[in-house]
């Protein structure tokens, strides 16, 4: 797991199945280091097996910020050729609404995107081989 320091924690989750990065910072210096961490492991991901990641943004007292959700966006546009999903976890409504707005927005038909606000329920959701 990455430290804490860095301003998120990074893990593998469901037997190395699952990527997790939980947020406890959106500030963008911290943006900018996830997205080159999530960009190299998209990059060295192995053609066909399934990408499967979780984003735990539910920060306290946090707000994700048009920086954020840009840098995101253009994470999202990496390797078309890898089919996966993504699970947001958030902790409002108001923020579930931004990300749902954000992924609508976002041409990205390779890979599945949902909103949660539980995440026993996002990991199984992550892992359901049978769901298209």
């Amino acid at each position: 797991m990455v430290a804490e320091s860095t301003g998120y924690d990074k893990e593998w989750l469901a037997e190395k199945r699952v990527l997790s990065y939980r947020f406890h910072d959106l500030s963008p210096t911290i943006i900018d280091r996830w997205a080159d961490d999530l960009a190299a492991e998209l990059n060295a991901w192995p053609n066909g097996k399934t990408w499967r990641l979780m984003l735990d943004i539910r920060l306290h007292g946090g707000f994700i910020s048009p920086y954020s959700l840009r840098r995101a966006r253009e994470i999202a546009s990496l390797r078309p050729d890898v089919p996966g999903r993504l699970a947001v976890l958030v902790s409002s409504k108001l923020a579930a609404d931004i990300i749902t707005m954000t992924i609508r927005a976002t041409n990205n038909t390779f890979r599945k995107r949902s909103v949660f606000n539980n995440e026993p329920i996002a990991l199984r959701w992550l892992l359901d081989d049978k769901a298209r």
